[in-house]
């Protein structure tokens, strides 16, 4: 009996993780950093009986493993060992340089300091160049921290080739992607996540569907929706708008992409007022079951070698100028306030510790990777102070209690690191927290272990992450209201190119593919809702979770609203109704309005403001008709006029109007 218990307690763990982490990417980048880590120390620990490397090359190789395994994401193996030769070279030139310039400290400071604006602005030229740049940011970091000598630099050569080689071996050897495995993975969470939806639909109806059920409602769509992008984003399939993919793939996207539409379509008819017929909620319960169905059955049919790794397709650059001039490129302006900070950074670490600022620079670097605004650097920043006090309280609890107990340290150092990475995507603050627990340990084994040295890079962090976020609202600054109507305007344009699309393909002229376009809107949809999630953070000085909630589930049901508009118009779907091209092209010119007219979706709208007037769609109507191009064209121009003025607001407004025209 415990026995069984024990194998069911672990087929129930393994489902949760499988349901957090459908296709275990978290955890496979932890496993490659920790194992990356562990085999590098193993090796130089093997190597030092024999050939002894100097310190810094211990330290390069370490760090120079870690990233190794972290920033380097080309997809093919060649592409990946031709970048990590280019990183390697980057990481020596950076330590040679740290080496010549020692004799005269503020000429390497000042190299610090260009260095740090030529990793910024490298991210401008695709993942290769970003993770050449913070090789290059990192090894001269460690150069300058361990002061290494002319003469070592043969050893610190052969320690980044040794930790090269490694990385490389665990990343393509040990744990290599494994496309297949993940897919069929991730599409057993898909039928999971869609079972419990289906139980959730009728659990809700008993109860009469109360707030905190329809909440946990929605979140369960969202969970199918996100699982389902994961498991698309395993299959051959090409570019919206490039050469058709392989059919069976092809025919398992559409499958995937009906089985989203069919649970989408269940709950929203389930969840609008009043509810749906008992006979209702059979039918759409069958629906998603024969949807499911024809998932795996479409899944099993794929022909072996359909996941075979291929060529990948050229990245665009990062921060693309918008415009001629440098002051209009995105990632010169970045580099500009990553330099500057970094400047400020250097100057409060140095008035700290002569010895120790380089914590400061580092912060000051970090906290403006993979950000988007100002709100975003701020919130970066915050986090990782937090995730500082939090560990070094810890951490000083650990290597007190720890100390002479250096195998538990070890093991917790491994664990801890495995932790951290594996949270690096969900929370940074967390990630932080447990690098510093790492740090903490890894002190107490060199013997050099106090309170007041975990103080200092307390201090020297926050001096960091205050010289980030203050660069970030000062000098240059991209607020998150810009942020954000950029990724509005973007989420707009691939709207308007998928109505274009079906345009085309309503009189019967080639088009680009309607159901990759419409998945072009889901992603632009998750760039939106990850450019505005300072607007609604509890850092936020003046808080309006409820407006922005409201806003992005507007964008959301556009999404929603487009897919089903691209499944009613399939390829040979015949004559179109006449005014569907009329329809088409009045949505067409609302969104081009709206464009031009830069409406605050996230903002107040000014009360004098021209809007169309649209009847408010019938709630029977979303779903009797929902395979009608013409009323899908209609709940799209309602939701966006909804979204651009305002909610609530708006139907204020038009009832002041109808008034006024009525007494007028």
């Amino acid at each position: 009996m415990p026995r069984t218990s024990a194998v069911e307690g672990l087929k129930a763990a393994r489902a949760m993780l499988v349901a957090s982490d459908p296709g275990l990417s978290r955890l496979r980048m932890a496993s490659r950093v920790t194992l990356t880590l562990l085999a590098v120390a193993l090796a130089l620990g093997g190597l030092h009986a024999a050939l002894p490397l100097p310190v810094a090359a211990y330290g390069i190789a370490v760090i120079t493993a870690m990233q190794g395994a972290l920033v380097i994401r080309d997809a093919g193996s060649r592409q990946r060992a031709v970048t990590r030769a280019w990183c390697g070279l980057v990481g020596l030139a950076a330590v040679a340089m740290a080496i010549l310039l020692q004799p005269w400290p503020l000429v390497s400071d000042g190299f610090f300091l260009v260095l740090v604006f030529a990793a910024v602005y490298a991210r401008k030229f695709g993942p290769r160049w970003n993770a050449a740049g913070m090789f290059g940011f990192m090894c001269y970091f460690m150069g300058s921290y361990l002061h290494p000598s002319l003469s070592d630099l043969p050893g610190v050569a052969a320690a980044i080739v040794l930790s090269g080689a490694i990385a490389h071996g665990v990343r393509n050897v040990v744990l290599p992607e494994r496309r297949q495995a993940e897919f069929h993975r991730t599409l057993t969470a898909v039928g999971q996540r869609v079972t419990e939806l289906r139980a959730r639909l009728r659990l809700g109806r008993t109860a009469g569907w109360p707030e905190a059920m329809r909440r946990d409602a929605h979140r369960r769509q969202d969970q199918i929706t996100e699982t389902i992008l994961t498991a698309e984003g395993y299959l051959p399939l090409a570019a919206a708008g490039s050469a058709a993919p392989d059919p069976p793939a092809a025919d398992l996207a559409m499958a995937l992409y009906d089985l989203n539409l069919a649970s989408e379509t269940a709950l929203l008819s389930e969840l609008r007022a009043g509810g749906t017929s008992p006979e209702t909620l059979d039918a759409r319960d069958a629906t998603l079951g024969r949807a499911l169905a024809s998932v795996r059955a479409k899944a099993a049919a794929l022909p072996a070698g359909a996941f075979d790794e291929r060529p990948a397709a050229p990245v665009a650059p990062e921060n693309a100028a918008p415009g001629p001039g440098f002051m209009k490129d995105p990632a010169f302006r970045l580099a500009i306030q990553v330099a500057l900070a970094a400047g400020i950074a250097m100057t409060g670490g140095l008035m700290l510790s002569k010895t120790r600022w380089f914590w400061a620079i580092l912060t000051a670097f970090l906290v403006f990777t993979n950000t988007q605004s100002r709100g975003d650097a701020t919130m970066r920043a915050l986090q990782r102070a937090f995730g500082t006090v939090a560990g070094i309280v810890v951490g000083i609890a650990l290597a007190t209690l720890l100390a002479g107990h250096a195998a538990v340290s070890i093991g917790l150092a491994t664990v801890f690191v495995f932790a951290g990475f594996y949270l690096l995507q969900i929370s940074y603050a967390a990630m932080t927290f447990f690098v510093t627990l790492v740090v903490s340990l890894l002190y107490g084994l060199l013997g050099e272990f106090t309170p007041e040295l975990l103080v200092l890079r307390l201090e020297e962090t926050l001096v960091g992450a205050a010289a980030g976020a203050f660069i970030a609202f000062v000098v240059l600054p991209r607020s998150t209201s810009a942020a954000v109507e950029g990724a509005v305007d973007a989420y707009l344009g691939t709207l308007d190119d998928l109505l274009a699309a079906v345009a085309e393909k309503a009189e019967g002229r080639p088009s680009a593919d309607l159901i990759a376009l419409s998945r072009g809107l889901d992603r632009r949809y998750g760039e939106l809702a990850t450019v505005a999630r300072p607007l609604g953070s509890p850092w936020q000085l003046v808080r309006k979770p409820g407006r922005i909630r409201r806003t992005l589930l507007r964008f959301m049901a556009i999404a929603h609203w487009a897919r089903i508009l691209a499944r009613a118009l399939p390829a040979g779907s015949g004559t179109p109704s006449p005014g569907l091209a009329t329809a088409i092209a009045a949505l067409r010119a609302q969104i081009a309005e709206a464009r031009a007219a830069k409406s605050s979706f996230f903002g107040t709208v000014p009360a004098d403001t021209v809007r169309s007037q649209r009847p408010e769609p019938r709630p029977s109507d979303f779903t009797a008709r929902p395979d009608d191009p013409e009323f899908a064209l209609d709940v799209l121009a309602h939701i966006l006029d909804r979204a651009a003025h305002g909610g609530e607001r708006f139907g204020q407004r038009r009832a002041a109007a109808d008034s006024a025209r009525a007494t007028g």
